[in-house]
């Protein structure tokens, strides 16, 4: 259910359901109708468009890069999941990660190289139990792409709120209480707290910034990568809403 009330207030979909809900209302409420239809055309333009990136992000990705010595004070590398590709043909047939976790390990693997950290990797099976989990997969692609090995994987955990809670026990048992945290920057501002409130120290160290390439005359011209991007704000703002009003102690 939680699922599907997170599609329903997500673009596209959303813009979807307001279109749908206008054609239908056309026929018995006229005026109701095509104020959905515009509200639903309005918004799938707005969330199309760099201003809205720029708006959706105001408050995420507040976190500075650390430097290489702020960094070395942690005693592990911590690496949030993001979903997997099943099957990929490009990996003979093997599930990889998505993209975001990949980008997440390159960022991880030079944070590795550059301060010596042992890492650990979390994230589960996703309801398949048969499946190698993300972070066995993580680790997996990890070493045959950029020659790293993870100390510590964490196979159970399905959200950013479980990542932190299976998490932090491996990190007490082998003596860490301060983490260098990688994943995207607007994904920081919901993961800290769940690892602070469990009694570990974060250091941020954020990647995958939103950013335009347009430039000012284009920022008006809808484009897909911006819906996309829009999208991801959105779901990392309604995330730290449902986190903070869901959190207790």
């Amino acid at each position: 259910m939680l699922q599907l009330i997170k599609l329903a207030i997500m673009p596209p979909f959303l813009n979807i359901l307001l279109l749908a809900a206008g054609l239908l209302l056309m026929g018995s409420l006229p005026r109701m109708g095509r104020t959905l239809i515009l509200l639903g055309l309005v918004s799938l333009y707005l969330f199309s468009i760099p201003p809205a990136q720029q708006v959706l992000s105001l408050g995420l990705e507040d976190h500075p890069v650390p430097t290489v010595e702020e960094a070395s004070r942690a005693g592990a590398i911590v690496v949030l999941g993001g979903g997997r590709e099943v099957s990929a043909p490009h990996w003979s047939g093997q599930d990889v990660v998505a993209e975001a976790p990949l980008a997440r390990l390159a960022e991880a693997a030079r944070w590795h190289r550059r301060t010596g950290l042992p890492m650990l990797l979390t994230g589960g099976r996703n309801g398949m139990p048969e499946a190698e989990s993300e972070a066995q997969i993580m680790n997996r692609m990890l070493e045959e792409a950029f020659g790293v090995q993870a100390r510590w994987l964490e196979h159970e955990s399905r959200t950013t709120r479980e990542n932190a809670e299976l998490s932090v026990p491996i990190l007490r048992t082998a003596g860490v209480d301060t983490i260098l945290l990688v994943t995207h920057a607007a994904h920081l501002t919901r993961a800290i707290p769940e690892f602070e409130r469990r009694g570990l120290d974060v250091i941020p160290a954020p990647m995958g910034f939103t950013h335009s390439n347009e430039e000012q005359a284009f920022n008006f011209l809808p484009r897909t990568y911006y819906l996309l991007e829009s999208t991801r704000l959105l779901h990392e703002q309604v995330g730290r809403l449902y986190y903070w009003l869901t959190r207790s102690g």
